[in-house]
């Protein structure tokens, strides 16, 4: 897509930027060493080996472009950041990569081999396949539509912690301690869920009922609490942008928020934590500051992604800081710039969180009340 484009980056930044594909769905991540043994035994995580074979051929080769393999650095969205996550704790990555940038996709978890096992054998069922030959054997049309029969009813088809190549969940019980020397910047979109929701027939037209029914369904019983809080942080909120600030809070915002905890809990490489508030104005304005929002000012793509940033001078000035931030890190493991506040690694207590929008801010335990609600 147009916003990924790393044309800008590497002419704004004198950096290398490359984007990576890699499998995904069932091509990278059907779990079969359950079902057809041991030969399989990584079917779960390929789609993750494919993007460390990538990262040796960086090392192997990036010299050749004007790049550093000394100094590479590693940045996703969505779940992309889940990626980014799980390449921290797998060893065959280590030493190929030494900063991370996580976007609206905090990985704690990779899946379990038993749940992967159980996915696989129900999508080989509705395959009606029993061996890897008639496996094989069909084309990739047919594997793509029954992975949507099971991906619907079950979570999917995700990384599987093989105990091998990911031996374990990335950042639970803490941060992995083979990328304690790697520094993390990481971060959300103020609503990211709206990006989710706007296709909902009821968008918009939530009522109170609706949110505590959905809140309920997000927070379990944290949901009366932690909405009055949110209430709080945004009382010009209708039902509808409250419940995608409860989805965006136990969501993306919490997990971000452990995996810079839990990063600044090694005392090794510092964790820097940012949100984005600004505004998109398309959609007249329903999206507010939804997931994705932050890729084309990043890239410093606002030229190619006019559909989403908007019309006006405002899409620049917030990408002008991301994307000088975002090189600063890259160069140096520190995102502070001259157009940016002092911004200081993450810990425990001030818990500094740069805020992105036109004129951009640092806050000290950002959402303190949501925080403790959803940590107690």
């Amino acid at each position: 897509a147009a916003m990924y484009d790393g044309g800008a980056l590497a002419r704004k930044g004198d950096v290398v930027t490359v984007t990576v594909n890699h499998r995904l769905n069932v091509f990278g991540y059907l779990h079969l060493g359950d079902v057809f043994g041991p030969d399989y035994a990584q079917s779960g995580i390929a789609g993750m080996l494919d993007i460390v074979q990538v990262l040796e051929w960086v090392r192997d080769n990036i010299e050749a472009f004007g790049g550093d393999a000394s100094n590479v650095t590693i940045f996703g969205e969505s779940g992309g950041g889940w990626k980014v996550s799980l390449l921290m704790a797998m060893p065959g990555a280590k030493g190929l990569f030494h900063k991370a940038i996580v976007q609206s996709g905090p990985g704690l978890r990779g899946a379990t081999k038993a749940d992967a096992g159980k996915i696989a054998q129900a999508y080989l069922d509705v395959l009606g396949v029993k061996d890897a030959a008639g496996l094989t054997a069909l084309d990739t049309e047919t594997l793509s539509r029954a992975s949507v029969k099971v991906g619907d009813r079950m979570r999917g088809f995700t990384p599987v912690v093989d105990g091998v190549a990911l031996p374990r969940d990335p950042f639970v019980p803490d941060a992995p301690a083979i990328s304690a020397d790697v520094p993390v910047l990481i971060g959300t979109n103020k609503d990211e869920s709206t990006l989710f929701m706007i296709g909902d027939p009821k968008f918009g037209e939530l009522t109170e009922e609706d949110l505590a029914k959905r809140a309920k369904a997000a927070a379990g019983e944290k949901a009366e609490a932690l909405v009055a809080e949110l209430r709080k942080v945004h009382p010009d909120y209708s039902p509808t942008y409250l419940t995608a600030a409860v989805q965006t809070a136990t969501g993306m915002w919490l997990g971000s928020i452990t995996i810079a905890e839990r990063k600044a809990a090694q005392k090794a490489a510092p964790a820097y934590v940012y949100m984005l508030t600004w505004e998109t104005p398309v959609s007249r304005g329903r999206l507010k500051s939804p997931h994705a929002l932050e890729i084309p000012l990043v890239f410093d793509n606002v030229e190619k992604a006019r559909n989403f940033v908007g019309r006006g001078d405002e899409p620049q000035a917030v990408a002008d800081q991301m994307s000088s931030a975002w090189l600063a890190f890259a160069r140096s493991g520190d995102p502070n710039t001259e157009g940016l506040p002092a911004w200081a690694p993450y810990d425990t207590t001030t818990r500094a969180t740069m805020l992105f929008n036109v004129e951009s801010r640092v806050e000290n335990d950002l959402n303190a009340g949501v925080r403790k609600v959803l940590q107690s």
